[in-house]
């Protein structure tokens, strides 16, 4: 099991120099992979990626596939848990969806499409089926600049952007479970803590909005984030509460399956959900 939030890999000979010169600027630049979600259907089993070199250095560039979803650590902090090997209870599409092609060249500038087939088990049961898109490019440049001594560097990186893959099968829905609301002030912070348990045989995609209300029904702070809850989830959420008066308030919480980053075609449709705690400012 692999954990991943942003990857950036840096040769060893790199990883040295760039331990020196750490307090310097860096200007990066990386493969534009596009877009950040793919959604393959049993009819068609096909979809594609695009890839763009936006340096100015050719870009060696290579697709993987791996089992993977969101996930919550013991901070209630999401990352994108990547498994190798799942087990047969896991609706794993990484085993049987190719990409064509699985390495790439790219000049600069130059935009590269991926294919992406899928030739699923012929007893496919239905739902939806998941996996990870991992590329890999290798060429990149981070630009090390003094500006006392104008001395410089260039340190080869290695960069990877994971997206989603979601491939479904016939008969398909989501649901929503939301427990354990908690919500309390920390400091200039209000922090809320949640369970999300997702039911259906998909994930739920979704966005999630907080309100802080005071006592006279007025809303003191509002907030948005998207959701998407695959497993269950124990979400921690800080929202700033600096210009709050002392009092009685309210978090109320709401989800629903509007998302303004995904074409809403995609979104498969579920109940609303809301939810109301108390608590106290300081």
């Amino acid at each position: 099991m692999r954990r991943f939030r942003l990857i950036r890999r840096v040769t060893a000979a790199a990883a040295l120099a760039l331990g020196a010169l750490a307090v310097w600027p860096l200007v990066l630049e990386a493969i534009l992979v596009a877009p950040h979600a793919v959604f393959m259907d049993h009819r068609s089993r096909t979809g594609q990626v695009f890839l763009v070199n936006t340096s100015d250095t050719p870009e060696e560039v290579s697709i993987d596939l791996t089992y993977g979803y969101p996930a919550t650590d013991s901070s209630g902090t999401i990352y994108i848990k990547l498994v190798d090997q799942p087990d047969s209870s896991e609706p794993s599409a990484a085993g049987w969806v190719k990409a064509y092609p699985r390495r790439a060249v790219l000049a600069p500038g130059q935009r590269q499409v991926v294919r992406l087939l899928a030739t699923p088990p012929a007893d496919l049961a239905d739902g939806e089926y998941w996996s990870r898109i991992i590329a890999t490019s290798r060429g990149s440049k981070v630009a090390v600049v003094s500006g006392e001594s104008g001395v410089s560097a260039g340190l080869a990186l290695e960069l990877r952007t994971i997206i989603s893959l979601s491939y479904r099968k016939g008969e398909v829905h989501t649901g929503l479970d939301l427990t354990d609301l908690r919500a309390a002030q920390e400091g200039d912070s209000l922090v809320v803590w949640l369970r999300a348990d997702r039911r259906g045989n998909a994930a739920f995609l979704g966005t999630l909005t907080g309100q802080l209300v005071d006592a006279g029904n007025h809303v003191r702070g509002e907030w948005e984030s998207p959701l998407a809850v695959y497993h269950s989830l124990n979400r921690r959420y800080v929202f700033p509460i600096d210009s709050a008066a002392p009092g009685h308030y309210s978090f109320r919480l709401g989800v629903t399956t509007t998302r303004s980053d995904l074409d809403q075609h995609h979104i498969l449709p579920a109940e609303p959900v809301s939810r109301t705690v108390d608590l106290e400012i300081r």
